[in-house]
């Protein structure tokens, strides 16, 4: 009796797979190209995609706009929600708390931050309770891990409450954000979160390097004064590699 011998391209995607296994592409790293793919195994380009395709029903890669196909990380990271305000951790870390956090899961973490002046739309107006297509100060932070895109945190803020101070500056402020907006009268005194999960943009899915199907976790964050909102902060994260955390106190009464 004879049997069938295995398709070429399931023969290239176990070659890829033990590859994968072996840490010869380690997660979060780009195979070879298809061109490159097809020389080293002389195969055709509709093999290799096929090989490719494999792969990528059995989660070990995934196509990546603009990068080929990266090879997935299984590994999830907690980012503490409670613990993001605390400017207290702040200053005694001399770091962001969520650098910190980070560090602390044995980690390498670094950001890029961008500052624009922008019309607030409907959403953002009502959370903080300004006029639709009223200027708001929007600091914007790419935040990545081992040097891979990780998350997006974008924080209006009403203009004429942070214009002409460092907040309006693309740059990380040595005692946070909180504390400094505290430190001119805007103490925050208390915060609302809301959690949904949504399908990413294309410009996200590229951005953040995010399997086709995955979502992301998004926290909208407002944070008041006594007086009033004066910070929404959008935190957006895929769910396959990020775990939402809150600390809560117990009552004894």
């Amino acid at each position: 009796m004879t049997t069938r011998s295995e398709p070429l391209y399931s023969q290239l995607a176990a070659s890829l797979r033990a590859k994968i296994d072996a840490g010869d592409y380690p997660p979060g790293s780009k195979l070879p190209s298809e061109r490159k793919l097809m020389e080293q195994y002389n195969a055709s380009r509709n093999t290799i995609r096929n090989s490719l395709r494999q792969l990528v029903a059995e989660g070990l890669v995934f196509p990546s706009q603009g990068q080929g196909y990266l090879v997935h990380r299984p590994d999830v990271l907690v980012y503490n929600a409670s613990r993001s305000e605390d400017h207290n951790r702040r200053l005694s870390a001399g770091v962001d708390a969520w650098v910190q956090d980070i560090r602390e899961q044995d980690r390498t973490p670094s950001q890029t931050i961008s500052v624009s002046i922008e019309k607030a739309k409907r959403d953002i107006a009502q959370r903080l309770h300004v006029e639709l297509d009223a200027l708001v100060l929007v600091r914007r932070r790419l935040r990545f891990v081992d040097d891979q895109p990780w998350s997006t945190e974008d924080s209006y803020y009403p203009h004429g409450l942070v214009k002409d101070t460092p907040v309006a500056e693309p740059a990380d402020i040595p005692e946070g954000v909180i504390a400094y907006m505290a430190s001119i009268g805007h103490a925050q005194v208390r915060y609302v979160d809301d959690v949904t999960a949504v399908m990413p943009t294309p410009k996200q899915a590229d951005e953040l390097a995010i399997e086709a199907g995955v979502p992301l976790l998004v926290r909208t964050r407002v944070g008041y004064t006594e007086t009033g909102p004066v910070r929404v902060t959008i935190t957006a994260m895929p769910v396959d590699r990020n775990v939402l955390r809150y600390e809560l106190g117990t009552s004894n009464a």
